[in-house]
């Protein structure tokens, strides 16, 4: 059995929790058997309906007993910046003899880089874990934090055919935009980003944008918007199912992601699989699926983001090459049957790790 251990997952919504329920339900139709372990409660009527089984536990004890009556073959635990459940399973499974798989969803910037070193010093990470990082600029950081650790690249995973649309022209310049609408994402830098392209256009290009998603932010974002009169081309969606994103991006001629924190960015990988051209940062874990004017377009400032978008705007027949791309090429690395492959490496790595280990497996777990 593979066990998914996670401080955060459904009902509350965000890329750690997607991918989470879409690695799980992508294992299960492979064949394997797995279940999710989470600190996160259920809400009332909104549990969801899961091909695989949900526990939701609320205390280490609980969580202690749980693993030893699953006895799982490996523990896969899912960490972001701060996640102490998951520090808390990792920690336990390596003391019950589990192989540990731990997979790093985030960017560390230096402080939770220092936090992460010592953690790794004391509990002998490098000896005893197998780390994966979801994107090339995340395994830079990890290797940084906790140098030696066996660090494996693997991505979020899509499944190519679930996001591919019929494209419907709009008959002006459709922005989009999805994400949570948290500090980290940027969501008035988003905002500033576009209203320097409309300025910068000056009606040379009409544009419209769609931002989707919910968050603290979304009453500063629509003050924003009425004091600087943009509400009249920027619309404030709200958060949306996945057919509801393909619809939008059914009529999307550009994505944009201002942060210079993606991990990942899986709205973005989303986008470029439904054949949008991808606005996004250097340095992020973006850039190991975006190719510079092949899938999108990648900027270091924030200057640079508006002349970006400014270019994709004027430039149509670069625009239309691009989206002609992205929707013939499937983004086949990030495909699930290769993730689920790289991380079956990853589990028997762990599990010869484990073997290896000077910890014992406790008497009470064999006995179990």
């Amino acid at each position: 059995m593979i066990v998914h251990l996670t401080d955060v997952f459904a009902p509350r919504v965000g890329g750690i929790e997607i991918h989470v329920e879409s690695l799980a339900r992508a294992q299960v139709a492979t064949g394997d058997d797995v279940c999710v372990i989470t600190a996160v409660a259920a809400r009332e009527g909104h549990d969801g309906q899961f091909p695989f089984p949900v526990h939701r536990v609320t205390g280490a004890q609980q969580l202690r007993g749980l693993l030893l009556a699953l006895r799982p073959a490996v523990a896969h635990v899912h960490m972001s910046v701060f996640s102490p459940f998951a520090l808390a399973a990792a920690r336990l499974g390596r003391r019950l003899g589990i192989p540990v798989v731990l997979t790093v969803h985030s960017m560390w910037d230096l402080p939770v880089r220092w936090c992460y070193r010592s953690i790794g010093m004391i509990e002998r990470w490098r000896e005893r874990l197998v780390v994966t990082s979801v994107s090339t600029a995340v395994a830079h950081q990890v290797e940084r934090a906790l140098p030696g650790v066996r660090n494996v690249v693997v991505a979020s995973g899509i499944a190519p055919e679930q996001w591919r649309v019929t494209a419907r022209s709009s008959g002006d310049l459709h922005v989009v935009s999805v994400g949570r609408l948290a500090f980290r994402r940027r969501p008035l830098l988003l905002l500033k980003v576009l209203r320097g392209v409309h300025d910068r256009l000056a009606g040379e290009v009409t544009m419209r944008v769609t931002v989707v998603g919910a968050g603290a932010l979304h009453g500063v974002m629509q003050w924003y918007l009425r004091r600087h009169g943009m509400t009249d081309w920027v619309w404030l969606a709200g958060p949306r199912d996945r057919r509801g994103v393909l619809d939008v991006l059914a009529t999307a001629d550009v994505y944009l992601n201002v942060t210079r924190r993606e991990a990942f960015g899986l709205a973005a990988l989303e986008a470029r699989t439904a054949g949008v051209p991808v606005i996004a940062r250097t340095g992020t874990g973006v850039r190991d699926f975006i190719e510079h004017g092949r899938e999108g377009l990648l900027a270091r400032t924030t200057e640079d983001l508006v002349a970006a978008l400014a270019w994709m705007a004027r430039d149509h027949r670069m625009r239309g090459r691009i989206a002609a791309h992205n929707r013939t090429v499937a983004p086949a690395a990030c495909s699930w049957p290769i993730i689920i492959d790289r991380l079956r490496q990853c589990y028997a790595i762990a599990r010869q790790t484990s073997r290896a280990s000077d910890l014992t497996r406790p008497a009470e777990m064999a006995a179990a």
